[in-house]
């Protein structure tokens, strides 16, 4: 395969008594230097080639992931007050109708068709879909490249009219005040960062600017409380926060902090309408909750609603009027804990591998809680808890067209890693996939900012199942799986046991003979992406056949010595401040595109959003044509980039499916 041929412009950083030496530098500036659209789009190209010996298996698979899928179908209604609100999904139309009606009435009323909003654009994203309070009007916000600035709007759902187009190029989630006319929003900085949060009211006749954050180690986000009485504006870190409260009434917008920021001390908020409910680490590693007056908060007085536990990771916490929920993981699955006065009861789940969350629980004055529930062989299902009788009532599952969840296993594993610590990891194969063939494998894994994969329904995987393939998930350290250590011991100065444990896993597989050498794809995304760039450059035993990083974030020394990029300074808390050395050489141990090295490498597809505000399309181009340079094999290294979307890559069902298409068909090809 001939590949384009960059030009190699060594620019050099001096710091620590070193230099860094970078030939790609100047692809970062895209407006100054027409070469990078160039090779952009040669490489599409290339990529298109590529594919064009199997045009027939990739659509038969986008065929496959098309028929998976109800072309027509509605959501689970979920009741808000008076209505019930959907979404419907028609035939041929890439993206949802949101619907509303009257509880108990067949009429249906089209509040947001978001097809009408798509015409004309190549890229859609709607951020908010906010109803207020007195049921009359609609916020919704647009970005229309994957920047993941949003344009505002509000319709008046009485007469379908757009009444006002508001601030642009905010942040994506505005808040009603309670008073259905006026609305909190968050500004944007030069540099992408939510700092300013707006006040303003329908007419545009007033703008207050009500709580301002000038680190850049801060990110701003506003919610209300589940009782409808407080707004509370969140200034997040990546291991800290503080948290300030105003009336939803609008009556006051003078924000009151409740606890200061302290480091490595992380909280969230509810209240039943007394006391605040606080979900904290301050006093146990895996959070406990207490109570505190509104109108005093004070930890030191604080009763403990909930106790700290090391087997039980507190995650969420949902306060409805009579009753809350906790949600808890325990040896790496999801729980809930049910409180209703002084009773507590556990709901339970029968598969031993599994994830579970809360639904759309709209209403605070409610008998009943909703979640939902999945496995990798059971689809999306929808129960509603009762709280008085203490069942669950299963009301809606996502229909999946021709799967036959007796056709899989699932299977949970516990394997050490390098230092002996047991990693989880869920695999799932077809019953017909035999253990001790050799099966083609793709291992999945993220293993970054506390953020878990759980082991949930993926309809996308059974055109890999059925092609005899076996899927699995590491479940490594990095993520908050097994608790809070779990993800304290993925991070700053002890990054590489993320790496470790997925090398581990994919050595697991291998060994147990659920694959062969050469037969194992790694894929991952966003940190995931760095996931699958640090792996491969820990593989010196050739045991990786091909891999996947998509929007990957491969390098991660050069990005974290520019704090003018938007994540920047916010993640000093995830990897360390390079500018300290002992963090400069610990991320240059381990980022991906710092150590690439001349010897064999696995068949690599490195995808890229064009429009990404939190990986730059640059690092993926630079990574590939670093490996290009340097690997002494003759796989492809191939690069594809979408280049009318960012971060979450297309938009739309059926373009997605074609995304996924591509890339099942590379691995398929590679790991023959």
């Amino acid at each position: 395969m001939k590949y384009p041929q960059p030009k190699k412009i060594p620019h050099e950083t001096k710091i620590h008594d070193q230099i860094l030496t970078d030939d790609y530098f100047w692809m970062r500036n895209r407006e100054e230097d027409s070469d990078v659209m160039k090779f952009l789009n040669e490489e599409n190209e290339l990529f298109k080639n590529y594919l064009s010996d199997s045009e027939e298996l990739k659509n038969t698979i986008f065929e496959e992931l098309k028929s998976r899928e109800l072309q027509t179908y509605e959501t689970c209604p979920y009741p808000h007050d008076e209505y019930e609100y959907f979404e419907r999904y028609e035939e041929g139309k890439d993206y949802p109708i949101h619907f509303r009606r009257h509880i108990g009435t067949d009429e249906r009323q089209v509040c947001l068709d978001e097809n009408e909003l798509a015409k004309g654009r190549d890229f859609l994203d709607v951020g908010t879909f906010e109803i207020s309070p007195c049921h009359r009007y609609l916020i919704y916000t647009i970005d229309d490249n994957g920047d993941e600035l949003y344009d505002l709007y509000i319709k008046d759902l009485s007469t379908n009219e757009i009444i006002l187009e508001g601030p642009k190029k905010i942040n994506g989630g505005p808040v009603w005040f309670n008073d259905s006319k006026h609305y909190a929003y968050i500004e944007m900085d030069e540099n992408m960062r939510p700092f300013k949060v707006h006040v303003t009211d329908m007419t545009n006749s007033f703008d207050k600017v009500i709580y301002t954050e000038e680190s850049g180690e801060y990110f701003l986000t506003i919610e209300e409380t589940m009782d409808h009485r407080y707004l509370l504006i969140n200034a997040g870190g990546s291991a800290n926060n503080s948290i300030s409260y105003l009336k939803a009434d609008a009556s006051d917008l003078n924000p009151i902090e409740i606890f200061p920021k302290e480091d490595k001390i992380e909280y969230t908020v509810e209240t039943d309408g007394n006391d605040f409910l606080v979900l904290t680490n301050k006093f146990s590693e895996n959070f406990s909750i207490l109570r505190t007056p509104i109108a005093r908060p004070d930890y030191a007085s604080a009763t403990v609603e909930v106790e700290g536990s090391s087997e039980r990771y507190l995650t969420n916490l949902n306060v409805f009027k009579d009753f809350k929920v906790v949600s808890f993981r325990e040896k790496g699955l999801n729980h809930f804990l049910v409180i209703k006065s002084d009773e507590r009861k556990e709901i339970t789940f029968p598969e031993d591998a599994y994830h579970v969350g809360g639904g759309n629980n709209a209403n605070f004055d409610t008998k009943v809680y909703r979640y939902n529930y999945s496995s990798p062989t059971t689809p999306s299902t929808t129960y509603d808890y009762n709280v008085e009788t203490g069942e669950s009532t299963r009301i809606h599952q996502v229909k999946v067209p021709g799967f036959d969840q007796h056709k899989y296993v699932v299977e949970r594993k516990f394997i050490p890693s390098h230092d002996g610590v047991m990693v989880p990891m869920t695999i799932i194969r077809a019953k017909t996939t035999k253990i001790g063939d050799p099966n083609k494998c793709l291992l999945y894994g993220y293993g970054s900012y506390s953020i878990s994969i759980h082991p949930w329904f993926n309809r996308n995987n059974i055109s890999l199942l059925d092609r005899g393939f076996v899927y699995a998930i590491g479940h490594i350290r990095g993520s908050s799986t097994m608790g809070r250590s779990w993800y304290e011991n993925g991070k700053f100065l002890k990054k590489q046991n993320t790496f470790k444990d997925f090398y581990a896993c994919a050595k697991y597989l291998i060994n147990e003979g659920y694959t062969a050498k050469g037969k194992i794809g790694i894929m991952g995304g966003s940190a995931g992406g760095m996931l699958v760039g640090a792996t491969i450059n820990l593989d010196t035993e050739n045991l990786i056949g091909a891999a996947c990083a998509d929007v990957p974030f491969v390098d991660v020394l050069n990005t974290m010595l520019d704090d003018s990029l938007p994540l920047t300074q916010l993640e000093y808390e995830e990897w360390g401040n390079p500018n300290d050395k002992e963090y400069f050489d610990y991320i240059k141990s381990y980022c991906p595109y710092s150590n690439v090295q001349k010897r064999d490498y696995p068949a690599v597809l490195a995808i890229a959003g064009l429009n990404d505000p939190r990986v730059t399309y640059w690092e993926p181009m630079k990574w590939t044509y670093k490996l290009r340079d340097n690997a002494t094999d003759s796989r492809v290294k191939l690069l594809w980039t979408n280049m009318d979307a960012g971060h979450a890559g297309a938009s739309g069902r059926f373009e997605t499916f074609k995304e996924v298409a591509d890339i099942y068909t590379f691995f398929i090809k590679e790991l023959e």
